[in-house]
């Protein structure tokens, strides 16, 4: 327990600042990512779509690292969902491993329940692992890969978790292993054993899997390899279906629009104008509300809000939300931000019915609206008629 402590204050240190880093970084990407989708669907010049192509894959592995910085901030909560593990795993140990002469071995019990987690942190923390095992035998060699359900019964247990149930997923190489003098240093940030290393991998890792109530383990024999195990809580729902990302869903309807970012304010403010909508801005939240009650009195009330989370020196979007409920108890709003907190991971508890995270794509946008949007249904060619 003392040593999960000093790993803890350890972290703690880091969050300060990357918190502030990725959460200005992810407003800049917004504005950069949104305007290049917007671009990919006026051009009809297949090679500069290609080209365009490159730069989006590049700013989404971009905001991925802003992603990262923020799993080490105080309050940066996984935003989870019902996840199929076993999918999870086979897809991205596919990926991981592309073009590496390791194999890999899965060794998945039938019918492994879903987890509660966040898709995208936990890739990462796979990803790592399985990059670190390939790297760690240069020849080639056999990764295993094993996951089990487990229950966990509290303080009668050997494992630092909550009574519960469980999905332990390991990860085991053939390499060198590691020394037993720096075993218990491989999880400090900044500690690493290779040349070129930031120190950072595994700290992610163990920060991910804390931030969703896991733990994670490891065991190495020096000549025979190491093994590193994480445990995920199961979930109590299902898993959902998964739609594909590229689609575009169009729209109608108001939508108002929150954010104290003029840059993010006009890029997002076009790419809604692009998918169909009417739009009305607002600088924080005193101006949302005001906005919202008007319209709220007229002929023609807003659809949908959808408000930035923070405002610096303003009334952010949970705030605002809260006095809109005031008013009109069936608002549908939608929190976007760059950082997570415990209002972005917790959303609905604060009154939003769903989120968007900095940043985000014309596809995410509107695959969102049209989540939100009571009464909507889809047409044959994919816009939304709101009903």
């Amino acid at each position: 327990m003392e040593e999960e402590l000093q790993k803890a204050d350890k972290l703690e240190s880091v969050g300060v600042l990357a918190g502030g880093i990725a959460h200005d970084l992810n407003n800049f990407l917004t504005v950069i990512l949104g305007n290049l989708s917007l671009v990919k669907r006026c051009t009809q010049d297949l090679k500069a779509t290609r080209y365009l192509q490159y730069m989006e894959e590049a700013i989404r592995q971009t905001g991925n690292l802003t992603w990262q910085l923020l799993t080490f901030a105080s309050g940066g909560n996984p935003l989870t969902k019902a996840v199929s593990i076993s999918k999870l795993i086979e897809e991205d140990s596919a990926f991981a491993l592309s073009g590496s002469k390791t194999r890999c071995k899965l060794f998945l019990t039938d019918d492994l329940p879903s987890v509660e987690i966040d898709r995208g942190q936990i890739t990462q923390v796979i990803t790592n692992l399985l990059i670190n095992a390939d790297q760690a035998m240069l020849q080639g060699g056999t990764i295993k890969i094993r996951a089990e359900e487990l229950t966990v019964f509290g303080e009668t247990d050997s494992l630092p978790l909550q009574s519960g149930d469980y999905v332990a997923l390991s990860i085991t190489d053939e390499g060198p292993g590691i020394a037993s003098e720096i075993l218990s240093k491989i999880f400090d940030p900044y500690f690493s054993t290779k040349e070129h290393g930031s120190g950072l991998g595994l700290t992610i890792c163990y920060s991910i899997v804390k931030k969703h109530r896991g733990h994670i383990s490891v065991e190495s024999v020096e000549g025979k390899g190491t093994s590193f195990t994480i445990y995920l809580p199961v979930s109590n729902g299902q898993a959902e279906k998964e739609v594909d990302e590229d689609e575009l869903i169009m729209g109608v309807g108001k939508i108002l629009l929150m954010e104290d970012e003029e840059s993010v304010r006009q890029t997002a403010n076009e790419m809604l104008i692009f998918l169909g909508y009417d739009v009305e801005l607002a600088g924080d939240g005193v101006e949302a509300v005001e906005l919202y009650k008007k319209a709220f009195l007229s002929d023609h009330p807003f659809d949908v809000v959808i408000t930035d989370l923070t405002v610096r020196g303003g009334m952010g979007g949970k705030m605002a939300v809260s006095e809109l409920i005031k008013f009109d108890p069936k608002v549908k709003a939608i929190v976007s931000s760059g950082y997570y907190s415990d209002s972005f991971s917790d959303y609905k508890e604060f009154g939003f019915c769903d989120v968007i995270a900095k940043p985000y794509r014309l596809q995410e946008l509107g695959n969102v609206l049209s989540s939100v949007i009571l009464g909507s249904k889809t047409q044959g060619d994919g816009s939304l008629v709101s009903s």
